[in-house]
């Protein structure tokens, strides 16, 4: 009745109620602290070149700082693993490339379970890798480099990023389809790979990181490995328009966290990054290293993922690639 006295109960579950709008808010405020991207590489390689220029700008856009935390190691597994096994809140995440979600569980005994243990959130980058080659083998071309192989057979070397990165299956699959047979030499990320060839330490080295060094005729470019020809070096073909590789997933970096990662929270970075990656001042310093911005989100990006994993398995047991 109008007038009467609320009991102790009824002024609890008032105060209570009026308290739920404010919680909500409190929690639904993401990010209020620092976020960290975890790069599951050195620092210097073709994921850095991806995460440097997007977290500055990401953090604006969040209203938090996006920091870099560099986890190389066990063809990035290991930085994998760290944002696995965080708490699924946004504030770790992982910066990572194909290979870590669709080719390291076909060729290497993880940790995790990838198709459980992680949320995707968004494609950031495609790559438009390179077949570089060091100076000292005597071609010029991918043509008479295939026929110089087959002289040689085990005795050409390639460097990647590490086992079961898309720079060792690029490899790989090339020589099946080439049909020569190389020897695969893994580094702890692409800049250790890259010194390795540019020190003659290696023969090749399938990754967009060595276009500089190509630009600048420290390296032979013999062709690119992206669906189409790399704006940067025009003038070389696609291993797909040679023959030389075949069906495949393309080159790319993505976003994820861990598994349970809130709705609202996905949301709100791909909001964000969807604005980041439209900054010409992200992709300038990208396009020189061969990388593109592409936005690509929701159940679009999460079945490339799972289509990817189908195809490089079979890659995998087509061409009888192991982790050495």
């Amino acid at each position: 009745m109008p007038g009467m006295p609320l009991s102790r109960r009824s002024l609890a579950a008032l105060g209570a109620s009026l308290a739920m709008p404010v919680i909500a808010r409190a929690q639904s405020a993401y990010p209020d602290r620092p976020v960290t991207l975890v790069v599951p590489y050195p620092p210097g390689g073709s994921s850095d070149n991806t995460a440097r220029p997007i977290a500055p700008k990401l953090g604006d856009v969040l209203g938090q700082p996006v920091v870099i935390e560099n986890r190389g190691g066990a063809g990035g597994s290991i930085g994998a693993a760290l944002v696995a096994q965080a708490k699924p809140d946004g504030y770790t995440l992982l910066l990572f490339p194909t290979a870590v979600l669709t080719i390291s569980p076909h060729i290497m005994q993880l940790p995790y379970d990838v198709e459980r243990a992680f949320t995707p959130v968004a494609m950031l980058t495609v790559s438009d890798g390179v077949v570089a080659m060091n100076p000292k083998v005597p071609v010029r071309n991918i043509r008479d480099f295939v026929a110089y192989a087959k002289e040689r057979p085990g005795q050409i070397r390639f460097g990647s990023a590490g086992n079961g990165t898309i720079t060792q299956m690029t490899g790989e699959i090339f020589a099946h389809a080439a049909g020569i047979r190389m020897e695969h030499v893994p580094y702890r990320g692409s800049a250790p790979a890259l010194t390795a060839l540019l020190a003659g330490d290696v023969e090749l080295q399938f990754d967009p990181i060595a276009i500089p060094a190509i630009k600048d005729g420290r390296l032979i470019g013999l062709a690119t490995t992206g669906e189409t020809r790399s704006p940067e070096l025009p003038d070389l073909p696609t291993l797909r328009e040679l023959g030389l590789f075949g069906e495949g997933g393309i080159s790319f970096f993505g976003l994820a966290g861990p598994a349970g990662l809130p709705p609202e929270v996905v949301a709100r970075l791909n909001a964000a990054l969807e604005k980041v990656l439209a900054m010409p001042e992200v992709a300038r310093p990208m396009t020189p290293v061969g990388l593109r911005p592409r936005f690509e989100a929701g159940e679009a990006f999460a079945e490339r993922l799972r289509r990817d994993r189908a195809i490089f398995g079979e890659a995998v047991r087509r061409t009888g690639a192991r982790a050495q």
